[in-house]
C-alpha cells in the first residue's frame, strides 16, 4: 500500500506545511491548487492519518503532521543527496564535504590543500567546523561531519581513528622568561612556575595524564578496508542497477583501497616501532601539569595570557604556533624532555558509514600533500 507514495507527495506536503495555504505551495511547486489537493488526499488516504486541519482561512498541521514533518524533510534530504552523487558522477567529481578538525590543523594544514583542491574540483563545496578533540569525534560519530582531523579522544562506538602525524610538547614563554634561552626544559621545572593552560575538553590535559598520550599497536592496526569504504551508499545502489559510470567509480575504489592497505600495514609497523621507542623513553609516564591561575578552551587566549606575563602554558608545537602567534607576541616555544611527549592527530571517521567519494578524494589529498607543506613544527608523519 505505501509503495504507491513517492517523493511527489513529501514534496507537496513540506510545501503546505511550510507556506500554510496550498494556493501558494502549489504555485512553488508548479501546479495547480487541486492537483496538489488530491496528492495531500492521496497522501492522507494510503497512510490512514490526517496531516492537516483545513479552515476557510488557513491549513494548519495535525499532531501527526508535526510528527512527520521532520521526517519528510529528512527524506527529501537524504534522496537529493543521492541524486547529487550521481549527478556528480556524470559532471565529474563534486559535491559537499563537511570537515570537523582542530584549530592548529585548519589553520597549518588544511589551506594549502584545499587551495589546489578548489582548482582541480571546482564544483566541491567544503564546510570547515573548528571543534577541540572531543567534539570532533562526537560530531563525526552523530555525522554532523563527513570525518574529522584531531587528536585522540575516548573510545567513542563506530568511530576509527587513523595516526596521520605526531608533534612534541613543548613550553610556550615569554622571551624574557628564563626558560627561552634553554635548549629544552624538564617536566620537573614546571611545578614552580605560574601556569595557563586550556581546559580539559581540548584533549592536552588528558594526553598529560597518559590518556591518548601513545598509539597503541591495536589503535594503530585497522580493519582492511573494500571499494564499498570509498563510496557512497547511492553509487553503491547505481552500480547494482548497471549504471556503467557507477560501476567504473567501485572498480576504481577496489584498486583505491587495495592501495590503502598496503599503505596501512606499513604504517602500522612503523607506528609501533614508534611506540616501542617512545615507551623505552618514558614517554608513556603520565605527566602532572601545575594547576592553571587561568583555564581556557582557546589558543589564542591562552597565547595572550602568556605574553602578557600571566604564566607559561604547555602546548604541542604545531599548536603553539597557530598563525605565528608566538613571533607575532613575541613567544618562545622550548620543547620539553625527560621524558619527550607526543600529540597524535589523525583521521576520525565511521566505520559503519561510507565517505562520499568527493570525501575519500579530498582525504587522499591530505595524506599525499600535507607531509610535504612548510609547517613551522618538528612532525613525525605515519
Amino acid at each position: 500500500m505505501f509503495s504507491s507514495l513517492n517523493m511527489r507527495h513529501m514534496r507537496s506536503f513540506v510545501a503546505v506545511a511550510d507556506h500554510g495555504s496550498f494556493t501558494a505551495a502549489a504555485a512553488e511547486l508548479g501546479i495547480t491548487p487541486p492537483s496538489l489537493t488530491t496528492t495531500i488526499r492521496q497522501f492522507e488516504d494510503v497512510t490512514g492519518a490526517a496531516l492537516f486541519d483545513r479552515t476557510t482561512r488557513q491549513v494548519t498541521l495535525t499532531d501527526t503532521g508535526e510528527r512527520f514533518l521532520p521526517v519528510a524533510r529528512r527524506l527529501i534530504g537524504d534522496f537529493e543527496e543521492a541524486l547529487g552523487d550521481l549527478d556528480a558522477l556524470s559532471r565529474g567529481i563534486g559535491g559537499k564535504i563537511t570537515i570537523a578538525a582542530a584549530p592548529s590543523v585548519l589553520t597549518r594544514i588544511l589551506p594549502a590543500v584545499i587551495s589546489r583542491f578548489v582548482v582541480d574540483h571546482p564544483d566541491a563545496r567544503l564546510r570547515l567546523d573548528e571543534m577541540n578533540a572531543g567534539e570532533v569525534h562526537e560530531a563525526v560519530a552523530a555525522s554532523e561531519a563527513d570525518f574529522g582531523i584531531a587528536g585522540e579522544w575516548e573510545p567513542l562506538p563506530d568511530i576509527a581513528f587513523r595516526p596521520l602525524f605526531s608533534d612534541r610538547f613543548g613550553v610556550l614563554c615569554r622571551a624574557d622568561h628564563a626558560f627561552a634561552s634553554q635548549t629544552f626544559v624538564t617536566w620537573a621545572e614546571l611545578s614552580d612556575q605560574p601556569f595557563v593552560g586550556l581546559g580539559p575538553e581540548s584533549g592536552t590535559s588528558a594526553m598529560m595524564a597518559g590518556v591518548g598520550g601513545a598509539t597503541s599497536s591495536n589503535q594503530t592496526r585497522q580493519s582492511k578496508q573494500s571499494g564499498s569504504d570509498f563510496t557512497s551508499s547511492a553509487i553503491k545502489d547505481a552500480a547494482a542497477l548497471g549504471i556503467a559510470e557507477a560501476r567504473d567509480v567501485m572498480q576504481q575504489a577496489e584498486k583505491l583501497a587495495a592501495a590503502q592497505n598496503k599503505l596501512a600495514d606499513m604504517r602500522a609497523s612503523n607506528a609501533g616501532k614508534s611506540a616501542k621507542s617512545r615507551s623505552l623513553a618514558g614517554d608513556d609516564t603520565p605527566m602532572t601539569l601545575p594547576r592553571p591561575t587561568v583555564e581556557t578552551s582557546n589558543t589564542l587566549t591562552l597565547a595572550a595570557m602568556v605574553a602578557q606575563g600571566v604564566g607559561i602554558t604547555v602546548l604541542p608545537e604545531l599548536a603553539a604556533r597557530v598563525s605565528d602567534m608566538t613571533r607575532d607576541k613575541g613567544l618562545v616555544f622550548v620543547p620539553l624532555s625527560a621524558p619527550v611527549r607526543q600529540r597524535h592527530i589523525g583521521i576520525i571517521t565511521r566505520k559503519s558509514k561510507s565517505l562520499s567519494p568527493i570525501a575519500s578524494l579530498f582525504l587522499s589529498e591530505v595524506r599525499d600533500q600535507a607531509a610535504s607543506l612548510d609547517l613551522p613544527a618538528a612532525l613525525e608523519w605515519y
